[in-house]
């Protein structure tokens, strides 16, 4: 960190803003007062360019969690330059970095260095002159990132502050539009992806892995378009979901569901549900294995090591039957006649009956397993 150089333009820009975005809007609405636009054209903005950042920037580019059409990259890559957040081509090279050596020196918002190197301290510096876009091959060949990669300052600048100024002169003030729709706007963009990198490695929960920092937050997920599950993130980076349940705040994954419908994206990749459930309870048994006071008795290790065997079978079966089963399903869409299309729906129910079996004897092989250990009485 020593022998990098400052990058003086990230720096004041960076900190200038929050004085213009900030200060400067809380003066101007002062002044003049608030007007009903000013906070809208703010918010949508908003959330524009934060799901083109979570939508396109990382889930799309850095993950390749699913395909889309290049209208929709066209979209995403256009809101994204006005993040302020560089090109995507160096984006997804430095989140990509990030996976691969998460917690080392080599991980560019390395937590380890603490809160404030994480969150923003990193990009105060210049990158390393000797690193390339090695890692991001694909991206080299995309003609739309390579164009935004050229165009970034005159989107980033020219569109940024330039379209929300637009719509303040349409409403007959330019200066509103700036301050809440450009500066303020980009105050709030940068710190809730910096929290990502922050605050969701060191606050939350790790029910998917230990393996490394990451933690899902449920509370940050509300201000980050759902980026906030970041365990789960960390444990299955190429699915397109973040949080996975029905009632998981996820902006990005219900915008990539819509285009889906609407024919503009295919591939969304999930992660089967044996293999989230092993990670889980995996990382249950772990957890119950170190409140131990002193080593379990043999009878009891023997015990809970049969537990977790049965568990492991059951739940490389089912995922053998959920991967039979969607390769089925896949199957099924290519039939015309009605008697084979009643005979595969039969089968794949017998199928789905059979694999939910499995699941539930996994669960409660793993459950008891962890019961068990959590019996042993704990450190005084």
């Amino acid at each position: 960190m020593q022998a990098r150089r400052i990058d003086w333009t990230n720096t004041l820009f960076l900190c200038l803003s929050p004085l213009l975005g900030i200060v400067g809007t809380l003066l101007y609405a002062l002044r003049y007062g608030v007007t009903w636009w000013e906070p809208v054209l703010c918010l949508t903005l908003c959330m524009l360019i934060g799901i083109s950042i979570g939508s396109g920037y990382h889930r799309y580019y850095s993950h390749k969690a699913y395909d889309c059409h290049p209208i929709v990259e066209a979209f995403m890559l256009t809101f994204g330059a006005m993040a302020l957040q560089n090109s995507v081509l160096q984006w997804a090279r430095d989140h990509r970095d990030h996976h691969k050596f998460v917690d080392t020196d080599d991980d560019p918002y390395n937590i380890k260095r603490g809160f404030w190197w994480a969150h923003i301290v990193w990009v105060f510096f210049k990158a390393d002159p000797r690193k390339n876009f090695d890692n991001v091959p694909d991206l080299t060949r995309n003609r739309l990132v390579m164009l935004q990669h050229r165009l970034r300052i005159v989107l980033g600048i020219g569109v940024g502050l330039g379209l929300p100024t637009l719509v303040g002169a349409l409403f007959g003030s330019p200066l509103g539009g700036l301050l809440w729709g450009g500066f303020l706007r980009i105050v709030l963009i940068h710190h809730t992806t910096f929290f990502v990198n922050s605050a969701a490695h060191l606050w939350g929960s790790r029910p998917y892995t230990e393996e490394n920092s990451a933690r899902d937050n449920w509370f940050l997920a509300f201000f980050t378009h759902g980026e906030g599950y970041h365990n789960y993130h960390h444990k299955f980076p190429s699915d397109f979901r973040n949080g996975i349940r029905w009632y998981h705040w996820d902006p990005n994954k219900w915008f990539i569901r819509v285009i889906e419908r609407l024919g503009l994206a295919q591939g969304l990749k999930t992660t089967p549900p044996p293999l989230i459930e092993k990670a889980r309870l995996a990382v249950a048994l772990a957890k119950a294995e170190r409140r131990r006071r002193e080593p379990a008795p043999v009878e009891l290790r023997e015990a809970v090591r049969l537990r977790v065997e049965a568990a492991r079978r059951s739940l490389d079966e089912a995922l053998e039957l959920w991967n039979e089963t969607r390769l089925r399903r896949q199957e099924l869409k290519k039939l015309r006649r009605t008697e084979a299309i009643a005979e595969f729906k039969a089968e794949l129910r017998a199928k789905a009956r059979e694999y939910e079996e499995r699941f539930r004897q996994a669960r409660e092989e793993w459950r008891a397993a962890v019961a068990m250990l959590s019996a042993v009485p704990q450190p005084a």
